[in-house]
């Protein structure tokens, strides 16, 4: 009589038996705690030899949870200042690096699978390369919101999902849904990328993305290079490197993606004559938000590099001088009345500046980093004094962009307001009687600019009535009644606007 051995099944390799155990539990009820093991076992399915279906099932678990930690930690990003807190940048880079490791993992698995075995589970190639797109344009807006470069790698694996989804596609049939997605998404990411999004406040940022879902149709894509270069843009397959200007380098001899925004800028400037004039956003399916004036600033401006393609106008010139930098407008005004009151034995001024680097300079503006010092309430869009010694005079500019590596790094891009400024107070004439004037700063004439004296204040709405400006000369306080003329510089963070004074107030 022949014993026939019983088979025992294969056991399940430690590591991965862990991650299915961990997806079996309950997920933690603070998300962010979910991060580090789920990292862990992103890598786990990754380097597994198990069968497709198997690690196609096992991923949309995983991905389930990372989207649980999206959810949790964007809105804590929308509102905060560089340089980031540390365990808040530390809890966002791992965001970053798990978006980059779903990406991959789903690019791999698509180029992988057999479309005959996953159409088993009712699952379609288009459908993996839709969940490698998805996690890797969260991943740039994660990164825009806390300013950090765009992540190695980012652009090769974006661009090899869309060709993957494209290819996996009959042209001549009805396209499947997530074709559509994907398109949607591919031309929503590089439209943001070309609005200059380093210039944009996390806010901003979110809201331009989500008006994108909605209106990216509008950009033109082709495979074909275009007869003129104008305002058309490209992408090298198989590069790892953002859009490019066709009117500033043209790509080798290799497979490209040629893109344009121009009807997407003409949609925007419909929308926003149409807000501008009061029309309901809900009424031309855009989000009740886009009614406000932040949000149409913010849209006016990639509106602007949508119709050209950033060209920079004046050649930088390199510099390494050692500067003082106030980054808090009020310390600055206070700083500045300081100086215009100077007393003995008083210290306060040496405490509202931290010491920066120049890098390069140019008739537009600077471009500086941090060197020491507790630098705070950087943002793109808000005000700031320099000077390049003590003693000098302090210049006003307005922060353009903000990068920062970690939190002992940024990075500003800077364009000159004025050369100098004078502290002063304003109030609204309308609300004299319920408000305590404001501080503000007043801009000096520069008429070789044909700029007249203008007033730089915190966000609020004093270039649109009537306001009396109230400065100390000496010992005596004088007191005018101005009118204002014409708007400058709208951000989310400040106002500046040219006036005309009215008379003096008895």
């Amino acid at each position: 009589m022949i014993m026939r051995r019983k088979k025992t099944p294969p056991t399940t390799p430690l590591r991965l038996q862990q991650a299915l155990d961990w997806l079996a539990a309950s997920p933690q009820e603070d998300a962010l705690l979910d991060l580090v093991p789920l990292r862990n076992h992103v890598a786990t399915i990754a380097s597994s030899a198990i069968p497709v279906l198997h690690r196609l099932k096992i991923m949309e678990l995983l991905q389930q949870r990372a989207e649980r930690i999206d959810e949790m930690l964007v809105p804590m990003l929308l509102d905060v200042k560089l340089p980031l807190p540390v365990h808040l940048g530390t809890v966002a880079r791992d965001l970053i690096g798990l978006r980059a490791e779903l990406g991959e993992t789903w690019l791999k698995l698509a180029e992988s699978a057999d479309p005959r075995e996953v159409a088993r589970v009712r699952r379609s190639r288009t459908h993996i390369c839709w969940q490698g797109i998805h996690n890797l344009s969260r991943q740039f807006i994660a990164a825009l919101l806390i300013a950090i470069p765009t992540p190695v790698f980012f652009w090769r694996n974006f661009q090899a999902l869309y060709h993957c989804a494209r290819g996996s596609v009959d042209p001549t049939s009805t396209l499947p849904a997530e074709m559509s997605a994907i398109d949607t998404r591919f031309k929503s990411v590089l439209a943001l990328s070309a609005a200059q999004p380093e210039g944009l406040t996390p806010r901003e940022t979110i809201f331009l993305a989500e008006y994108l879902e909605s209106q990216s149709a509008a950009t033109q894509i082709d495979i074909i290079p275009p007869d003129e270069a104008a305002d058309w843009l490209w992408l090298g397959a198989g590069l790892d490197q953002p859009p490019v200007p066709l009117s500033r380098r043209s790509p080798a001899d290799r497979p490209s993606l040629y893109f344009r925004f121009g009807k997407l800028a003409e949609l925007a400037k419909l929308q926003l004559d149409q807000l501008n004039d009061g029309v309901p956003p809900t009424s031309f399916g855009l989000p009740l938000q886009a009614a406000g004036a932040d949000y149409r600033n913010a849209l006016e401006r990639a509106r602007q590099h949508w119709t050209t393609p950033r060209w920079r106008s004046f050649n930088r010139r390199p510099k390494s001088i050692p500067i003082e930098v106030c980054t808090q407008l009020s310390l600055l005004w206070s700083t500045l009345e300081k100086d215009s009151k100077p007393e003995p034995n008083s210290s306060a001024g040496k405490l509202a500046h931290t010491d920066w680097t120049l890098l390069n300079e140019s008739p537009s503006g600077y471009a500086i980093v941090h060197v020491v010092g507790k630098a705070s309430g950087i943002v793109p869009g808000s005000a700031l004094g320099l000077r390049v010694s003590d003693g000098a005079a302090w210049q006003i500019c307005l922060v353009r962009w903000a990068r920062s590596n970690n939190s002992s790094h940024v990075e500003m891009g800077l364009e000159v307001l004025a050369s100098s400024a004078i502290p002063v107070r304003i109030q609204s004439l309308a609300r004299r009687n319920s408000e305590s004037p404001i501080p503000a700063l007043l801009l000096p004439a520069i008429p070789s600019l044909n700029r007249g004296e203008a007033i730089l204040s915190g966000r609020g709405d004093y270039n649109a009535r009537p306001f009396t400006l109230l400065q100390e000369q000496g010992a005596s306080l004088q007191i005018v009644e101005c009118i204002p003329h014409r708007s400058l510089v709208e951000t989310a963070s400040i106002e500046v606007f040219e006036f005309q004074r009215n008379r003096v107030a008895p």
